[in-house]
């Protein structure tokens, strides 16, 4: 983990176990996320995994068939609400690096970002019937949102693998690369983000986050009520003096 110039960069380091999410990396991110959420001094987040994969799911070493219905959900709810919830509705704009396998919740994870750069022939792969399991951390809620319920299906159903290059036509991900560009892109991309007026990023996520559940009336109140917040903001008055003065913009996030 680094912060430079207000981006966050954080990787994923279980190279040996294709960075899969075992209960000590889990905690680990929460615990960052909890930080990062209140921390002025990160503008935006890059998430990225160390060795060939970005994340290849749960860690099966730590799948127990004996753990009581009870306890399974007790620990999913906590991995949600730890992890997926927080990174999804973080106040920053975060930007994953997929360069090698994506698979199951490691690709949720990567979706939950805001944008998402892989590498051309990036593995990916949302195989959880392969297991005998449904799929989690909410990927039912954002697949179709993303891609339509057909594709949705088809993806969920076959768990099949497919490439960086295909998700990028399905309209899964931002942007797909040549499979050596990926951390470079994306650096650059996060780095563009980091330097952007950050209130102003900050709510256009949430608005668009909140669109999919809410009526045009109630879209366009919410459009004017951050309009007026983001007009009061330091970072406004920057971009009105930078346009008359036919320079860049400096941005502090204020």
């Amino acid at each position: 983990m680094s912060l430079q110039d207000g981006l966050l960069e954080l990787t994923l380091a279980r190279p040996q176990a294709l960075n899969s999410l075992n209960l000590e990396l889990k905690e680990r991110l929460g615990e960052v996320l909890g930080q990062v959420a209140y921390d002025e001094k990160v503008r935006a987040v890059l998430v990225m995994g160390e060795g060939r994969a970005f994340c290849a799911g749960g860690d099966l070493a730590e799948m127990d068939p004996k753990r009581s219905p009870e306890e399974a959900r007790a620990r999913q709810h906590k991995l949600l609400n730890a992890v997926f919830l927080p990174l999804a509705r973080l106040a920053k704009p975060v930007v994953a690096a997929v360069h090698g396998h994506a698979h199951g919740a490691g690709l949720s994870l990567a979706l939950a970002c805001d944008v998402v750069v892989a590498g051309e022939s990036a593995p990916m792969s949302f195989g959880y019937v392969h297991r005998g399991l449904t799929p989690d951390c909410g990927i039912t809620y954002v697949l179709p949102r993303l891609v339509g319920m057909a594709r949705a299906k088809e993806l969920l159903f076959s768990g099949r693998r497919f490439t960086g290059a295909e998700a990028l036509a399905m309209g899964l991900i931002a942007e797909a690369v040549p499979d050596g560009e990926v951390i470079e892109r994306a650096r650059a991309r996060a780095r563009e983000l980091a330097r952007g007026a950050t209130v102003a990023l900050a709510l256009t996520k949430r608005m668009l986050d909140q669109s999919t559940h809410l009526g045009f009336e109630d879209v366009i109140e919410i459009e004017a009520y951050s309009q007026a917040v983001t007009r009061a903001t330091q970072d406004h008055a920057e971009g009105i003096a930078a346009f008359a003065e036919k320079r860049t913009a400096v941005f502090t996030g204020r």
